[in-house]
């Protein structure tokens, strides 16, 4: 299916992190573990890593180099996407797995990819059950005042809109739709798929 439709996978690494010090290195076979072998030749490591292109191609992925622009610690997740892209002359549909989910099946893979080919969507990403309300949340001010980050005057959570929590568990993009995409790599079109509470190591 996946290769009848164009469909890469994307296992996008940096080298480095901030918080846990080059925990992709650490993370990888987590996600690589999971990859049907007959889609390993679709799959691409893009990494700024040598450590981690040695993982890939130990896998039977394909390897690509990863543009050090895109993997700065302030650079975003579209700037991620487009400098993958740009390796490629036709459209794309990318499904990109982060390596910080160490608990995500093939299942939860092929769930998100039939989803995204019923509904005809041109993005997808995940949403998880928020633990607390913006509603009931405050921006931080001087001298231990506050503003609100949802502004409203409600007293009843009943009159709360439901939320939910945006979650790169699982990211589908048709290439095409990059451009209309915001830095996180959704829009007012984006198809959002409830997953269940995940681990998200980052």
């Amino acid at each position: 299916m996946l290769k009848e439709h164009n469909f890469k996978i994307l296992i996008p690494a940096r080298k480095n992190s901030k918080g846990l010090p080059f925990k992709n290195r650490k993370l990888f076979s987590s996600t690589a573990d999971i990859v049907p072998d007959e889609y390993k030749n679709i799959t691409y490591v893009f990494t700024d890593d040598e450590i981690i292109q040695n993982f890939g191609r130990e896998y039977g992925f394909k390897v690509l180099d990863r543009n050090p622009e895109s993997a700065l610690d302030e650079s975003t997740t579209k700037e991620l996407m487009e400098d993958f892209c740009g390796n490629f002359s036709e459209s794309q549909t990318i499904i990109m797995l982060y390596l910080t989910y160490p608990e995500r099946t093939w299942d939860d893979v092929e769930k998100a990819i039939e989803v995204f080919s019923n509904t005809k969507a041109k993005s997808l990403l995940c949403k998880k059950e928020v633990k607390q309300t913006p509603y009931l949340m405050m921006y931080e001010l001087e001298n231990c005042r506050g503003e609100q980050v949802i502004k409203h005057n409600f007293s009843r959570r009943q009159d709360y809109r439901e939320c939910f929590e945006i979650s790169h568990f699982i990211s589908i993009i048709d290439s095409s739709e990059l451009s209309y995409l915001n830095n996180n790599l959704y829009n007012s079109n984006t198809y959002f798929l409830k997953i269940r509470d995940v681990v998200d190591i980052d």
